[in-house]
Protein backbone atom coordinates (compact mmCIF):
# COMPACT_ATOMS: atom_id res chain seq x y z
CA UNK A 1 0.00 0.00 0.00
CA UNK A 2 1.39 3.26 -0.76
CA UNK A 3 2.13 5.88 1.88
CA UNK A 4 0.01 9.40 1.39
CA UNK A 5 1.87 12.56 0.69
CA UNK A 6 1.66 14.84 4.20
CA UNK A 7 2.75 18.32 3.96
CA UNK A 8 5.51 17.01 6.74
CA UNK A 9 6.92 14.46 4.05
CA UNK A 10 6.54 16.78 0.91
CA UNK A 11 8.30 19.80 3.93
CA UNK A 12 10.61 16.43 4.33
CA UNK A 13 11.46 16.29 1.03
CA UNK A 14 11.95 19.96 -0.38
CA UNK A 15 14.41 20.15 2.96
CA UNK A 16 16.14 17.28 1.77
CA UNK A 17 16.54 18.77 -1.97
CA UNK A 18 17.24 22.25 -1.01
CA UNK A 19 20.11 20.50 1.85
CA UNK A 20 21.53 18.59 -1.50
CA UNK A 21 21.24 21.55 -3.76
CA UNK A 22 23.19 23.52 -1.95
CA UNK A 23 25.81 20.61 -0.76
CA UNK A 24 26.26 20.17 -4.66
CA UNK A 25 26.68 23.85 -5.22
CA UNK A 26 29.70 24.03 -2.50
CA UNK A 27 31.04 21.04 -4.24
CA UNK A 28 30.59 22.67 -7.56
CA UNK A 29 32.25 25.36 -6.02
CA UNK A 30 34.74 23.41 -4.71
CA UNK A 31 35.67 21.99 -7.68
CA UNK A 32 36.05 25.57 -9.93
CA UNK A 33 38.46 26.54 -7.12
CA UNK A 34 40.47 23.51 -7.38
CA UNK A 35 40.69 23.53 -11.10
CA UNK A 36 41.36 27.05 -11.11
CA UNK A 37 44.45 26.77 -9.07
CA UNK A 38 45.47 23.26 -11.25
CA UNK A 39 45.31 25.70 -14.23
CA UNK A 40 46.94 28.43 -13.00
CA UNK A 41 49.43 25.83 -11.94
CA UNK A 42 49.68 24.26 -14.83
CA UNK A 43 49.75 27.42 -17.10
CA UNK A 44 52.92 28.82 -14.58
CA UNK A 45 54.48 25.02 -15.28
CA UNK A 46 53.61 25.59 -19.35
CA UNK A 47 55.31 29.27 -19.37
CA UNK A 48 58.20 27.88 -17.51
CA UNK A 49 59.13 24.94 -19.52
CA UNK A 50 58.63 27.46 -22.82
CA UNK A 51 60.79 29.95 -21.24
CA UNK A 52 63.54 27.13 -20.70
CA UNK A 53 62.89 26.16 -24.03
CA UNK A 54 63.38 29.48 -25.93
CA UNK A 55 66.36 30.06 -23.81
CA UNK A 56 67.67 26.13 -24.87
CA UNK A 57 66.47 27.49 -28.80
CA UNK A 58 68.62 30.71 -28.45
CA UNK A 59 71.60 28.89 -27.32
CA UNK A 60 71.58 26.02 -29.81
CA UNK A 61 71.40 28.93 -32.60
CA UNK A 62 73.38 31.07 -30.94
CA UNK A 63 76.10 27.90 -31.12
CA UNK A 64 75.37 27.40 -34.75
CA UNK A 65 75.86 30.93 -36.04
CA UNK A 66 79.12 30.93 -34.18
CA UNK A 67 80.27 27.44 -36.60
CA UNK A 68 78.88 28.99 -39.12
CA UNK A 69 80.91 32.27 -38.87
CA UNK A 70 83.53 30.13 -38.17
CA UNK A 71 83.26 28.31 -42.07
CA UNK A 72 82.95 31.87 -43.38
CA UNK A 73 86.29 32.61 -41.74
CA UNK A 74 88.05 28.91 -43.10
CA UNK A 75 86.04 29.70 -46.85
CA UNK A 76 87.47 33.82 -46.82
CA UNK A 77 91.45 32.22 -46.01
CA UNK A 78 90.69 29.50 -48.78
CA UNK A 79 89.28 32.65 -51.19
CA UNK A 80 92.79 34.50 -50.44
CA UNK A 81 95.10 31.69 -50.98
CA UNK A 82 93.22 30.82 -53.73
CA UNK A 83 93.64 34.58 -55.00
CA UNK A 84 97.21 34.18 -54.25
CA UNK A 85 97.85 31.31 -55.94
CA UNK A 86 95.96 32.84 -58.89
CA UNK A 87 98.11 35.66 -59.01
CA UNK A 88 101.74 33.51 -58.38
CA UNK A 89 100.48 31.24 -61.89
CA UNK A 90 99.24 34.73 -63.27
CA UNK A 91 102.88 35.46 -62.85
CA UNK A 92 104.67 32.50 -64.02
CA UNK A 93 102.88 32.50 -67.16
CA UNK A 94 103.69 36.13 -67.70
CA UNK A 95 107.29 35.79 -67.15
CA UNK A 96 107.56 32.21 -69.75
CA UNK A 97 105.42 34.55 -72.12
CA UNK A 98 108.09 36.74 -71.97
CA UNK A 99 110.76 34.19 -71.99
CA UNK A 100 109.57 32.76 -75.05
CA UNK A 101 108.86 36.58 -76.96
CA UNK A 102 112.53 37.04 -75.98
CA UNK A 103 113.35 33.54 -77.44
CA UNK A 104 111.35 34.10 -80.38
CA UNK A 105 113.04 37.52 -80.92
CA UNK A 106 116.30 35.52 -80.62
CA UNK A 107 115.18 33.01 -83.09
CA UNK A 108 114.53 35.48 -85.43
CA UNK A 109 117.44 36.96 -85.64
CA UNK A 110 119.18 34.08 -85.53
CA UNK A 111 117.36 33.28 -88.51
CA UNK A 112 117.66 36.58 -90.23
CA UNK A 113 121.69 36.13 -89.59
CA UNK A 114 121.87 32.52 -91.08
CA UNK A 115 119.83 33.71 -94.22
CA UNK A 116 122.32 36.63 -94.22
CA UNK A 117 125.25 34.48 -93.91
CA UNK A 118 124.32 32.01 -96.80
CA UNK A 119 123.36 35.33 -98.74
CA UNK A 120 126.69 36.39 -98.79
Amino acid sequence: MSESWTDARLNDLRDNVVEFRAETHQEFVALRTEMKEEFAALRQEMKDEFAALRQEMRDGFAAVDDRFAAIDDKFDSVHDEFTALRREIKEGFEGMQRLMIQFMGVMIAALIGLAAATQL
